[in-house]
């Protein structure tokens, strides 16, 4: 079991350095570009008030993973505690607080890039706390993820070039807080964001995509907006990033969603 997970990893401390190498259209050297693959878990039915650590999804030998998340049937009413690299896998823990059984599926995003290196964040506590992972300097984000304990939920789960941000928001009565994970590549990756936001009316549930540029397929992906907005399934599609959130504030509020990218 995971449970200590990120008492464990708090200590490891984070990167600052931001410096990236240039993006090229092929890979330095004239090395083939490293094969992307996905992968899921087998889904899990929870019941009403269930909270549940799921099972890693491990990816093929020879690979490691950059991102990861789940998907959610029906697709409101559980909350992600966490979602991050854990090995070669992927890790995932929930919380249904609907008034019903919901099924939810893990999923991990592979490479073979040997270039990968995994970073960790400070953890982070608070109400509302933000924990941001880098990578060293030469590297560039290829993928990230997050962990936080109790009822925090998260809410943020945003790249840059070469840091991973998130967020949790602390919806129960022990303080917590959230811890950040970056996997970072020698090799060249891009960035995508929605060109519109979504807006998320009161205690609605709304998805939001974010597309790879022509050619690139995701690596990892995540979503943003305010810290009321809190992530209810996360996943890759063949050449995208979907988010889904519910609001919990009792005005209108946006959701975004970003991905990583990369030419297989």
């Amino acid at each position: 079991m995971r449970h200590n997970r990120i008492t464990t990893l708090a200590a490891a401390g984070i990167f600052l350095s931001l410096a990236v190498p240039a993006a090229s259209a092929g890979d330095a050297g004239g090395r083939a570009a490293p094969a992307v693959s996905r992968a899921e878990g087998p889904s899990v039915t929870l019941a009403a008030g269930e909270a549940r650590e799921l099972p890693r999804v491990i990816c093929p030998s020879g690979q490691t993973s950059t991102g990861g998340g789940v998907r959610l049937t029906p697709d409101n009413g559980v909350f992600i505690r966490e979602s991050s690299p854990g090995g070669t896998g992927w890790d995932v823990r929930v919380h249904n607080l609907s008034d019903g059984p919901r099924t939810v599926t893990p999923l991990v995003v592979c490479t073979s890039d040997p270039t990968i290196t995994h970073q960790v964040g400070n953890l982070v506590s608070g109400d509302t706390a933000i924990s941001g992972a880098g990578c060293p300097q030469g590297q560039v984000t290829a993928g990230g993820g997050a962990a936080a304990e109790h009822r925090n939920f998260l809410s943020l789960g945003e790249p840059s070039v070469a840091f991973w941000n998130a967020r949790a928001k602390n919806t129960g009565f022990v303080r917590s807080g959230v811890i950040a994970f970056v996997r970072c590549s020698d090799r060249p990756h891009s960035l995508a964001g929605t060109s519109t936001l979504t807006p998320v009316p009161a205690s609605q549930t709304r998805s939001a995509h974010a597309e790879c540029p022509a050619g690139q397929v995701p690596t990892a992906g995540g979503g943003f907006g305010h810290p009321n907005v809190l992530h209810n399934a996360s996943f890759p599609t063949a050449t995208g990033w979907t988010i889904r959130a519910t609001n919990t504030d009792s005005v209108q509020r946006s959701l975004g969603a970003t991905v990583v990218c990369t030419s297989p």
